[in-house]
């Protein structure tokens, strides 16, 4: 079988490389054997790559947060799941044809959804979802702005918020986003500038703006927090720019605005069994709806892995990264 992985930390599309190893054998009692079907590349795998994430790993590295793939065999004492199931593995190192897995990590998924669309459900819809809903109270009618808003993530939270009542502000780097944006649900698009606070209060006629969601850092955080009204929230999920996060002293002691930040992993963590499985289990009903959707720019088998991490990594995407280990399907 293939497999990406990595043996150095550096420049993505020239330290990852693809692998044979020998097939898997027949999982123990308590697994399931999977064949991977489809894999995003987030922006923390690029930034794992780049031995810049929070955690770093021993190398060499597999990687891939998400994925989602086809149950092939099924261990002797595994109940509530079927050969040919779709399943949402919850651990990592999914850039690969086929992994073996406790059938405690499983989620079942319906199968008459797309599985490209499936294959995003871990990540980017729980990230938007926990932002938007566990924060800062947001009722019917209320704002938030975000910028990074033509990212996975930001598609997600335009669509969730959209779906609650909340109004969204967009900030985006370059122009020709607003029509695909507003066409999801999103309310106000602009282009990130120097005034953007005043722009934004002209188009928002004085909003109190509650919440800002970063995915950038830098100064980007500083523009943010002037359009955010007196005790908002700031809460921080990327760092795209590369940069660490600004914010002026008028803002956290006369604006006496809140910086705190998101990593889902720890939610994962924290939460029941049956939550994480009533949490995925109404994101994956939204896919299926369609009322959550993230554009596909292209998809990558993994003998081409180096190209789609370098495609991943660049700018004036219009849409996803996504591996398929096994080919189409």
């Amino acid at each position: 079988m293939k497999v990406a992985q990595f043996s150095n930390f550096g420049n993505p599309s020239q330290v990852i490389e693809c692998i044979e190893l020998p097939d898997l054998n027949d999982p123990k009692e308590d697994e399931v054997l999977i064949d991977v079907l489809a894999c995003p590349i987030n922006p923390a795998d690029i930034l794992n790559i780049e031995g810049k994430y929070g955690v770093i790993p021993p190398l060499p590295a597999r990687l891939g947060a998400e994925c989602v793939g086809r149950i092939k065999k099924i261990g002797s004492s595994v109940s509530g799941f079927n050969e040919g199931d779709i399943v949402l593995p919850l651990d990592r190192e999914n850039w690969v044809q086929q992994k073996i897995t406790s059938a405690n990590n499983l989620i079942l998924l319906p199968s008459d959804v797309d599985p490209i669309q499936l294959s995003m459900l871990k990540v980017n819809p729980a990230t938007a979802y926990l932002m938007l809903k566990k924060y800062v109270n947001l009722n019917e009618g209320d704002w938030l702005i975000q910028d990074a808003a033509n990212s996975g993530v930001g598609h997600c939270l335009i669509r969730l918020a959209k779906q609650e009542g909340v109004k969204t502000v967009n900030v985006v780097r370059r122009e020709g986003l607003d029509k695909e944006l507003k066409e999801i649900g999103a309310d106000i698009v602009v282009k990130d500038s120097q005034n953007l606070a005043e722009e934004v209060k002209e188009l928002t006629n004085s909003a109190k703006i509650k919440l800002a969601i970063d995915a950038v850092g830098g100064d980007q955080v500083l523009r943010l927090g002037d359009c955010l009204d007196e005790k908002g929230t700031i809460l921080n999920y990327g760092l795209l720019s590369g940069k660490n996060i600004e914010m002026s002293s008028y803002q956290t002691v006369f604006k006496s605005l809140v910086l705190t930040g998101f990593w889902l992993s720890p939610w994962l963590q924290n939460m029941s069994r049956k939550e994480v499985f009533e949490l995925y289990n109404f994101l994956a009903t939204l896919i299926g709806k369609k009322v959550l959707h993230v554009p596909i720019e292209k998809t990558y088998n993994l003998d081409d892995i180096k190209q789609a991490v370098e495609h991943s990594a660049g700018y004036n995407r219009s849409g996803k990264i996504i591996l398929t280990p096994n080919g189409d399907f």
